[in-house]
């Protein structure tokens, strides 16, 4: 049997945040480690940073608001990730790629933030209502790294698009399903990611990728 977890030190006045933070960052971390929502507890999360279960409601009612924040803040995690990787490419096809690729790294590497994006089975979205633009939905700013992708593409005479809003909802289509699908069906003989990558954007985006890496 594990050792309880040592009392916390009340925050100085005024450091309540940085509490709360924490709070977030350990419920956060295990979700990581079991890829499982369910062990994130109140009581696991309390033992996790050193105090006491009741502590947490000074800054959470419950702990689906726990989660809640868990998944704001992952979907700033997800579009600092998606920003990144496409920053230091001039040419504006291989910044959608490296875009979309970031998108696929960030789902790989915090598969259990990813999960909870897009996979749970509770509803964390309940009586926000229907967006009526994807630029208006919860994590737009992420998504919005595909539109914007898209239309630098189409604005240098690179892509065929005539809606980027759509096609970019297709592309992400694309992505999430792939990102999803290989760790459900890891048996499954995936083609190589790079020409699977490239496929993807090439038919949802009407773009030659191909083109792209040609020099001159």
């Amino acid at each position: 049997m594990s050792s309880p977890a040592p009392a916390r030190r009340r925050n100085p006045r005024g450091q309540g945040g940085l509490l709360r933070d924490n709070i977030v960052a350990a419920a956060a971390e295990i979700l990581e480690e079991t890829c499982n929502e369910d062990a994130v507890s109140l009581r696991a999360v309390a033992r996790r940073i050193g105090i006491t279960a009741p502590a947490i409601y000074g800054h959470f009612a419950d702990r689906e608001a726990v989660l809640a924040a868990v998944v704001a803040d992952a979907f700033v995690d997800l579009f600092e990730a998606v920003t990144t990787a496409g920053q230091g490419h001039s040419d504006p096809v291989l910044r959608l790629r490296a875009t979309a690729a970031g998108y696929l790294k960030f789902a790989d590497e915090r598969p259990g933030r990813f999960r909870l994006l897009f996979g749970r089975r509770r509803n964390l979205t309940a009586g926000i209502p229907q967006a009526e633009s994807v630029r208006d939905m919860v994590g737009a700013d992420a998504f919005g790294t595909l539109i914007e992708g898209i239309e630098r593409c189409v604005a240098a005479g690179r892509s065929a698009s005539t809606d980027p809003e759509r096609d970019a909802t297709q592309l992400w289509i694309g992505l999430h399903g792939y990102a999803t699908l290989r760790t459900s069906v890891p048996y499954f003989p995936w083609p190589p990611q790079d020409e699977l990558l490239d496929d993807l954007i090439r038919r949802a985006a009407f773009i030659d990728v191909d083109g792209a890496r040609r020099p001159g």
